[in-house]
């Protein structure tokens, strides 16, 4: 029966995820041609420039203007996310109970010999909490039905930033084990997009997801894909030359389960199970602020709940 070790883990998934970094996915633009694109704009962006001033616009108290528009959007947004952190005070209690309740029902389901005829496993300790790429996680912990982080991420670049939760299974039988998996995971937290006043159009957005992800035997570009996803939350800000600058934010306070069946083991090999919360950002001179760590926000993963499907030789029901 295989074993793996925290440090395998993670050299085998840094693989993984430089070998997907090179087929970025097709309805971007690559790098050479984002970097025409920009070119091109650039260039428009001074054509725009001069026309303006040659038309008598006084170009810096334009800007000026922009500026205050662009700093009252921005008190805005903190008002806005200072009612956020309160709403997720307020209902830290109710989110813990749902948690609670979520991780008991999967943990009941799990022990019911008259529902499932098979061995059924529940995973309650994530044996790895990571970031990919890396990032600082603020704080987590690692315990039995109340695994949490906090996680702050700020980028003004175009990626997928994920932030899972690592749960592993050796298949101790001599033949495939054929499983359904299910799992939970809540967000609380806070999305910002920032579009800053420029001579032409500045975009900035972000889509949060819960992903399930598993792989069998070791993880590879071949073994691994994403099975499961839910939307947790996303928001956008777009600046024009005449319309200034943009800040948009939402709060996230979401819940989302997630499962998978007809998942097969291979005999005395692993399953490595991520549960992530993903944020797809993308920017065009702008910059997002996903925020999961200030006060009670947080991302939670309690428990990863499978069944066998089948009756491998040695298997007891």
């Amino acid at each position: 029966m295989k074993e793996i070790s925290t440090a395998e883990l993670k050299k085998a998934i840094l693989a993984v995820e430089a070998e997907r970094a090179k087929h970025p996915a097709p309805f971007r633009p690559d790098r050479a041609q984002r970097a025409a694109l920009k070119k091109n704009s650039q260039a428009s962006d001074k054509m725009v420039s001069a026309f303006l001033k040659e038309a008598g616009l006084d170009l810096k108290k334009f800007q000026a203007l922009q500026e205050q528009r662009g700093a009252e959007l921005e008190r805005m947004v903190a008002q806005h996310k200072a009612d956020a952190l309160k709403l997720a005070s307020q209902r830290k209690g109710t989110r813990f109970s749902s948690i609670a309740a979520q991780s008991k029902a999967l943990g009941d389901l799990a022990a019911r010999s008259d529902f499932f005829p098979n061995p059924t496993f529940t995973l309650d300790t994530p044996f790895l909490i990571w970031t990919i790429p890396l990032a600082d996680v603020a704080d987590s912990a690692e315990v039995p039905f109340g695994s949490w982080a906090k996680f702050d991420f700020k980028t003004s670049d175009s990626l997928v930033q994920k932030l899972g939760f690592y749960f592993y299974w050796a298949n101790p039988y001599g033949d495939y084990a054929v499983i359904n998996a299910a799992t939970f995971m809540s967000a609380s937290g806070h999305l910002r997009a920032h579009a800053p006043w420029g001579l032409g159009v500045n975009t900035s957005e972000v889509d949060a997801y819960a992903l399930f992800n598993l792989w069998f035997g070791w993880p590879t570009g071949v073994t691994s894909s994403n099975y499961d996803a839910a939307y947790i939350g996303a928001i956008g800000a777009m600046s024009q030359t005449f319309l200034g600058p943009d800040v948009e934010a939402t709060s996230v306070s979401s819940g989302a389960s997630l499962s998978t069946t007809m998942f097969a083991v291979p005999p005395n090999d692993v399953v490595v199970f991520e549960v992530a919360l993903a944020l797809f950002c993308d920017n065009e001179s702008g910059n997002i602020d996903a925020d999961f760590a200030s006060g009670d926000f947080q991302v939670a993963c309690p428990v990863v709940v499978f069944s066998l499907l089948n009756k491998p030789p040695g298997a007891m029901a």
